[in-house]
């Protein structure tokens, strides 16, 4: 009974003790905190949903991620499969429909209501009481095989450009393709670009060789030690797939620029 006694009480302890670290970045030294989509993965409400977007906000993050396609018609809407029908009641990809067809589609399987509706970006920034203070990252999702390129890069970062001016918005703007980026680069040298790759020495070579602003990497395709050199040669690093209290104490300890996560209440508690 005894030994069970002090299991328990160490449990606790450890429970209440502290999570200690110190952060050295280029973010003034904190980490800048947005959510995944708004709420995140685990969240019952749809990611990139208007509802998930508000609710990030008003918990106390920085801003949020937001997953960003283009329309037929040219519209930026913010949605992340590549078909509709994985997770709405709509068929077909977002780059082959135009908006009017697209909005009347809702969001399927979310336990708490069937009345999610997909949202355009301008919508959801639209939403914000004050966008002051705020920061955005754009996830380019492009799927974009047996298309004219050219043209549909143009397109999509023409219509980031009028977003951005239209709104005066502070953002990232992120993209696994050097193309893409290196076509929004060539008109906008200034904006924040952020290169994701699937390993951090490929994205790093890229980003050297590009002078892009940094990379946007999975937690699980970092370390400390490459956090540290990115950022002692000034890029910015976005850590993200960070889904549980573990990573997100895991993440912090690598102190990267920013934290996209799927755990928001659990993040900001521990970064107070």
């Amino acid at each position: 009974m005894r030994i069970l006694f002090i299991v328990f009480a160490l449990l606790i302890f450890q429970s209440c003790e502290k999570f200690s670290y110190e952060i050295e970045n280029l973010n003034d030294n904190e980490i800048q905190v947005l959510g995944h989509g708004g709420m995140g993965i685990h969240s019952l409400l749809p990611m990139n949903s208007v509802e998930s977007f508000l609710e990030c906000i008003d918990m106390g993050a920085q801003g949020s991620e937001i997953d960003i396609q283009l329309s037929k018609d040219g519209y930026l809407v913010a949605f992340h499969d590549e078909n509709l029908c994985e997770s709405t009641t709509g068929e077909g990809e977002i780059r082959m429909l135009n908006w009017s067809e697209i909005k009347q589609f809702r969001y399927k399987d979310y336990s708490v209501s069937s009345n999610y509706s997909i949202q355009l970006v301008s919508d959801l920034i639209s939403s914000l009481d004050s966008k002051d203070d705020l920061i955005f990252s754009f996830d380019c999702k492009l799927y974009s095989s047996d298309i004219d390129i050219t043209a549909y890069y143009n397109a999509f970062t023409d219509s980031i450009i009028s977003l951005v001016e239209s709104f005066e918005i502070d953002c990232f703007v992120e993209s696994e393709n050097t193309e893409f980026l290196q076509v929004l680069q060539s008109k906008k040298p200034d904006y924040k670009l952020l290169y994701y790759p699937s390993a951090f020495d490929d994205g790093y070579d890229v980003i050297n060789t590009n002078g892009f602003y940094g990379l946007s990497i999975s937690t699980e395709q970092i370390t400390h030690q490459e956090v540290e050199l990115a950022h002692n040669n000034g890029y910015w690093i976005t850590i993200w797939n960070v889904h549980t209290k573990k990573r997100n104490k895991e993440t912090i300890l690598k102190s990267p620029d920013c934290i996209q996560t799927d755990k928001l209440c659990n993040l900001l508690s521990l970064l107070e």
